[in-house]
């Protein structure tokens, strides 16, 4: 678990309740729901666990988002994860997704091409 100072105030909360939980020598109930919930929070951002939810999408949503293109390994995944996140969200999950979509690259690519062509002719 990562925690500097660039780190957003939920994760700093979740990891010192965590901190707090874990050094108390007897805990009630209340506390191991806390920290089983602290301990979550925190693992539910981390790149694998988002992997893992994307790859449960059913096959219509998979082919939605990726059209023609098959789904990523981890390893590719991880390579277009920014390198200097330590949490992530579903949605950027979904947007990492998008990127691997070749298709919708190429179209957003000629689109943009053929708009600078009629900037320059015009």
């Amino acid at each position: 678990m990562k925690n500097s100072n660039s780190s957003p105030k939920w994760a700093t909360k979740a990891n010192l309740t965590i901190k707090t939980l874990k050094a108390k020598k007897e805990k009630s109930s209340f506390d191991w729901v806390r920290l089983i919930n602290a301990q979550s929070k925190i693992e539910d951002k981390s790149l694998s666990k988002v992997f893992k939810r994307l790859n449960e999408l059913t096959e219509s949503e998979k082919v939605g988002i990726l059209g023609k293109s098959k789904f990523p390994s981890f390893k590719d995944f991880q390579k277009l994860a920014p390198k200097e996140k330590v949490y992530f969200s579903l949605h950027g999950g979904l947007m990492l997704l998008r990127k691997f979509n070749k298709v919708e690259k190429t179209v957003t690519k000629v689109k943009r091409q053929n708009i600078n062509q009629l900037k320059k002719v015009g």
